[in-house]
């Protein structure tokens, strides 16, 4: 009776390597961020996404804050914030300032990283320069256009990320903006004289961050209507 030959060597499947890395480009590694959300893009969380280790990472960019700055770049050179020229320059700023806010809501910690970045997107300084011809076009000086576009810009980003602060529920599952209420309203209840003034602020904080984001631009918007000499009609 035969007995079964043992496999030679050569009958062994052969062992798989593990292959080459997935390659990798800056523009995929500031898409896995802004995919990701930059407030939890760590370069961990990002290595472990993208299916690389750090030093994959690392051939790429030089650290956190530079994953940051790329990411940032792609989603402001992304952004539609164009209207239709000749539309008026309230609509064409009411347009901006819009995408601006969406912009922040679709990508979660692109506000923070934008009050805390040094150096600003280009696409970001590009986008700047052409909404300030905009409004020149409409009208308005050289220094009154860029006042405009700086305060609008600043005041979106002050006013997301100031309510989004407070709206983060603490590890008790109370969030600050809810304790802030509280406080006002047993203000009121101690000083009924005043309790209509405070009952109105109040209302404020009940309500949502982008109704009062937009009152407050509005207010701004109305300012700016003082400052422009052809009454917002097109120059071009």
């Amino acid at each position: 009776m035969q007995t079964p030959s043992q496999p030679s060597k050569t009958d062994t499947p052969p062992r798989r390597g593990r292959g080459r890395p997935p390659r990798l480009s800056r523009e995929q590694i500031a898409r896995a961020a802004l995919e990701l959300g930059l407030d939890k893009a760590t370069v961990t969380a990002l290595a472990t996404h993208l299916g690389v280790d750090h030093s994959s990472l690392y051939r790429h960019v030089e650290n956190r804050d530079a994953i940051l700055a790329l990411a940032a770049e792609m989603a402001v050179a992304d952004l539609e914030w164009r209207g239709t020229m000749g539309a008026g320059w309230r609509e064409d700023l009411i347009v901006i300032t819009d995408a601006i806010w969406d912009l922040y809501e679709k990508n979660p910690g692109l506000a923070e990283a934008f009050r805390s970045m040094q150096v600003m997107p280009r696409s970001g300084i590009r986008s700047f320069a052409e909404a300030v011809a905009r409004l020149q076009a409409y009208g308005f000086s050289l220094p009154d256009a860029v006042l405009a576009m700086d305060t609008l810009i600043d005041l979106a980003g002050d006013c997301f990320t100031g309510w989004q602060g407070l709206n983060r529920a603490g590890d008790a599952g109370e969030t600050p903006l809810q304790r802030i209420i509280n406080v006002w309203q047993d203000e009121a209840a101690a000083n009924p004289a005043q309790g209509t003034e405070i009952g109105g602020m109040i209302a404020v904080m009940q309500g949502t961050s982008r109704a009062w984001w937009e009152q407050k631009r509005d207010l701004v918007l109305d300012g700016l209507s003082l400052r422009c000499p052809a009454g917002g009609e097109s120059q071009s």
